[in-house]
């Protein structure tokens, strides 16, 4: 059914129902912003990140600023080699910091380990963001009561609001998806999303990244995984938040999918913003930031354990349209979506090639 048409009732539910809180904004989340006199000490934290400081940090250092904190940041990058794991855990704990922060699940592992072994630091607390399924990823045991050193913030939309916000978009009867092998958060996205597509009726098609010899996902592989996708008659390549993919090799996968002139749906943020995925719903980077930021804070100046902060989502999230892609695609948003969507164009990706491995 072509964009401009009636909206068909996948639209008029699933934006009624699920993309109403899209509207609110980034601006929908308040936080206290007095500064609290307790905050007198200089406190360290580790900030520990795969990738360059975004939006997301700049939410969490600006919150515990406007708290009155003192805070010196130790910037760490973690490679994402599992080889690395141990000399990441001895340069985290050589800088004594009174808290870490942490992006990403398979970060927040290398550092925490799981939740049932003896391995990993468990001494310094971690306040976490953009982790998938903390529990199903093996970090903590529930969310309301973490049970250790660990808490954060989850970035993604529930699966089933993801997919009402695709079908506002357009009708799908085949959804693509390539898993990583390599990244825990892979499996337990495909394994929701096989189960929602028998209750939902609709089909999962799939390619699975090839392995190098050390257990790295091959990138060289992305492109024929996104053919295989395309073959099978996707109508929409889901990007799952998994790092590798929708961070490490996003302009790679973007530039595939937009090839074989296949649509992407993306559930973080960076992908619509900074490269070629044509739309997507996820929580507010700053949000997130400053939402963990509140929960250092807790940690920090309260003395409260993580063990005892639930570890937690933003309720409610940002529909994000890159019109660059969707012009190329000639695949124009219905003005319902528009009218609750912030609307973009990203930047030209034959003139942006800045991918990052890790």
């Amino acid at each position: 059914m072509p964009a401009s048409h009636t909206p068909s009732r996948w639209l008029r539910r699933g934006l009624a129902v699920c993309l109403s809180i899209a509207a609110m904004g980034p601006s929908s989340m308040v936080l206290a912003q007095s500064p609290d006199s307790a905050a007198a000490k200089t406190y360290t934290i580790a900030m520990v990140l795969p990738r360059d400081n975004q939006n997301i940090e700049a939410g969490f250092t600006n919150y515990l600023q406007r708290q009155g904190l003192s805070v010196r940041y130790v910037p760490i990058r973690y490679s994402g080699d599992a080889q690395d794991i141990p000399a990441l855990r001895e340069q985290v704990r050589a800088a004594k910091p009174d808290l870490i922060y942490s992006w990403g699940t398979p970060t927040t592992l290398a550092l925490a380990g799981h939740h049932d072994s003896k391995d990993g630091i468990r001494d310094t607390a971690i306040v976490f963001t953009e982790v998938t399924d903390p529990v199903g990823a093996g970090l903590i045991t529930s969310l309301a009561k973490p049970g250790r050193n660990v808490t954060g913030v989850s970035h993604v939309a529930p699966l089933t609001v993801q997919l009402n916000a695709i079908r506002a978009y357009r009708p799908f009867k085949k959804l693509g998806y390539v898993h990583n092998p390599s990244e825990p958060n892979s499996q337990l996205i495909l394994s929701q999303l096989m189960a929602l597509a028998r209750e939902q009726q609709f089909d999962v098609v799939t390619a699975t990244l090839p392995q190098l010899t050390n257990g790295d996902p091959d990138a060289a592989g992305i492109q024929p995984a996104i053919a295989k996708v395309a073959e099978q008659g996707a109508d929409f390549l889901y990007i799952g938040p998994i790092t590798y993919l929708a961070y490490a090799h996003r302009d790679e996968v973007t530039q595939a999918a937009l090839a074989h002139k296949l649509p992407t749906f993306c559930a973080t943020e960076s992908i619509v913003r900074q490269s070629g995925c044509m739309f997507g719903l996820f929580a507010n980077g700053n949000n997130i930031g400053a939402f963990a930021g509140s929960m250092a804070k807790r940690v920090l100046v309260d003395k409260q354990s993580p063990s005892a902060i639930p570890a937690s989502s933003l309720q409610r999230f940002s529909l994000l349209i890159n019109m660059r892609t969707a012009s190329a695609l000639t695949l124009y948003p219905p003005m319902l979506l528009l009218n609750v969507a912030e609307v973009i164009n990203a930047p030209n990706l034959a003139a942006s090639q800045s991918t990052v491995s890790h």
